[in-house]
């Protein structure tokens, strides 16, 4: 499977812009701030029942983001894992 990096950001694009339209500049993330986190070895083998479960913290997730935004910290490859926590609970809340 491949994707190009175009086509993400296209959608990217269109989602965010979307979101500003029925949401304005600000989303409210209300209480949700710990969730389940699964290891990538367990996440992405659908034939065993993960047994190790930890958790992370949307808090934590922000405070990266906002430190990434300013400049204060390198932007690594994982840096995705901490925004899809983020795109994750926006998009289960269902805003629009």
């Amino acid at each position: 499977m491949k994707i190009k990096v175009t086509e993400l950001e296209n959608v990217l694009t269109q989602l965010f812009a979307e979101l500003c339209e029925q949401q304005g500049e600000e989303i409210e993330i209300d209480t949700e701030d710990f969730y389940w986190s699964i290891s990538k070895a367990d996440l992405y083998n659908p034939y065993i029942q993960p047994e190790k479960l930890t958790l992370g913290q949307i808090s934590d997730d922000l405070d990266h983001i906002h430190k990434l935004a300013e400049k204060q910290l390198p932007i690594v490859g994982c840096d995705f894992v901490k925004l899809s926590s983020i795109f994750q609970l926006i998009g289960n809340k269902n805003v629009f």
